[in-house]
Order: structure tokens, then C-alpha cells, then sequence
């Protein structure tokens, strides 16, 4: 017998969609060129992707038209819980794999400092076997959903710890 939790918060009727969610780019997954990212600049790359909405609503687009966005490697790290070495690691390997760019700081004469980086993010490269066909692992042929044989599931909660 499954415990029960006396402060679970059980999704109901009324706010199954309240929650906003992050979209993860098939691409990513399965696509050749980025299969060998680490999941951690996966990660990074759908966070900034969200940031790179929030500034096409701000209209922060450059002199070439191009939408930029600004996110402080200390803001980045604390969403994905690492240290600001990691967090250049992630952005290097983004970058590696021609998703991120980083324009240096310009100084504005208005505030007298120098403005923090300009972060510019690619659009990703995808192709029908990428998302669709999944290349070679998808599966050769449909496969029933249904097992031959009855599983029995288990809950690891009734029992006690070894």
C-alpha cells in the first residue's frame, strides 16, 4: 500500500494548466549536430530561449535587427544551480556549437558605464530526420505499446530502507 503524503499538492480539474513550461526542441535531442551537447548547455539554451521572448516583447533588437537579450552569468547560474565556471563552460559549448553569441560591453556616454554583454541566440538547425524520422534511433517499424505478459509495478515507499 502506496503512503500518502498529508501536504502533497495533487494537480486538479481546475489548475492542470496554470503552470508555464519551458519548450525542449526535439533538435536537441535527437539531431546529429547536437546530440553531443551536455545537458546542462541543453538546459541553458531552452532558459535563454525563454529570455529571448521576454526581449522581443521588450523590442530589444540592435542597429542590425537583430533581437538580443541580456542574462548575467551570476542570473544563470542560479536558475541552474552552478558556479559562475560552469556557467562559462555552458556558454563556451553553446557557442562551440554556433548557438550563442556574445558581443562585448559598449560604453554608454548616457550612464557613464560600460553596458553588460549582448547575448544574441541562433535559431537551431533542423532537418526532417531530426524531429521526425529520428535518424538512427528511431524504430525500423510500429511496435505495439502492450507487453505479452503481465508486469507487476511496485511503489519503492512501503518498504523499509536497507
Amino acid at each position: 500500500m502506496m503512503k500518502e503524503f498529508d501536504n502533497f499538492n495533487y494537480y486538479e480539474v481546475n489548475n492542470v494548466y496554470e503552470a508555464s513550461f519551458f519548450q525542449f526542441p526535439k533538435v536537441l535531442m535527437y539531431g546529429e549536430q547536437y546530440r553531443y551537447l551536455s545537458s546542462g548547455a541543453k538546459l541553458a539554451y531552452m532558459v535563454l530561449k525563454d529570455r529571448l521572448e521576454y526581449a522581443l516583447r521588450n523590442h530589444w533588437v540592435d542597429e542590425e535587427g537583430h533581437v538580443y537579450f541580456i542574462f548575467s552569468n551570476q542570473e544563470l547560474g542560479n536558475l541552474l544551480n552552478c558556479k559562475n565556471q560552469k556557467v562559462v563552460k555552458i556558454k563556451r559549448e553553446l557557442a562551440a556549437a554556433h548557438l550563442l553569441i556574445q558581443k562585448q560591453p559598449v560604453f554608454n556616454p548616457r550612464t557613464k558605464k560600460d553596458e553588460p554583454n549582448r547575448l544574441y541566440l541562433s535559431t537551431l538547425d533542423v532537418k526532417a530526420t531530426d524531429v521526425y524520422l529520428r535518424g538512427k534511433y528511431g524504430q525500423k517499424a510500429s511496435q505495439p505499446l502492450g507487453t505479452s505478459r503481465n508486469v507487476k509495478i511496485t511503489h519503492n515507499l512501503d518498504r523499509e530502507p536497507k
